[in-house]
């Protein structure tokens, strides 16, 4: 079944300003902070109407202030991951305020980590795109007689990976857009039918 929400009925929104943990300056009164949870997502204001968005995802405890934005989930609702992908998606604008009346589509728990294992792996591939295209250019000085081969292989690995992009970029908007959901209230959840692109 899916819900659409409120942004602001599912998260908590704290404007801050990064800083360092404050159990380490404990003896330095004029700074003003907030601590926040792990898995809080950190935007910084910024730089979000900039084409490359700056948006984190803290793996622990930290304190934030002033130019810092964090958005700390529900995860009884929405998962951290979960958010964080819609974040990524969203249209932000100077003016993080709106965040607060940005509407969200979300299917149950399990739907969504269904959703956010995929994407997770996808951008682990293309995090070591670069790696493995090297790895494999390397190959021929330690071979003799596969430059060829290597070359074919760097060639499908290019392209491999543009569809892995691709797939990746459409299954955010496929999902985020909602034309997804209205997919799986017809038919049963799939994982296989994420990135099916009509």
């Amino acid at each position: 079944m899916i819900k659409r929400y409120r942004l602001n009925e599912i998260v908590l929104i704290v404007a801050g300003l990064s800083a360092p943990n404050m159990h380490y300056f404990s003896n330095i009164k004029r700074f003003k902070y907030v601590k926040v949870p792990a898995k809080t997502i950190i935007l910084a204001k910024n730089g979000m109407s900039s084409t490359e968005k700056n948006i984190y995802q803290c793996e622990t405890e930290v304190c934030i202030k002033n130019d810092i934005v964090a958005i700390i989930p529900d995860e009884s609702i929405i998962l951290s991951d979960y958010l964080l992908y819609f974040l990524k998606w969203y249209q932000l604008s100077n003016d993080w305020q709106h965040l607060y009346y940005a509407t969200v589509d979300l299917p149950e728990i399990e739907v969504q980590t269904e959703i956010v294992q995929f994407l997770n792996a996808l951008q682990l591939l293309m995090k070591n795109k670069e790696a493995l295209i090297t790895a494999v250019e390397g190959l021929p000085q330690h071979f003799s007689n596969i430059s060829l081969q290597v070359e074919n292989h760097t060639s499908d690995l290019h392209r491999g990976f543009n569809q892995a992009q691709n797939c990746y970029n459409s299954l955010l908007h496929k999902v985020f857009k909602g034309d997804f959901f209205k997919e799986i209230q017809e038919t049963h959840f799939s994982i296989e039918r994420l990135c099916e692109i009509k």
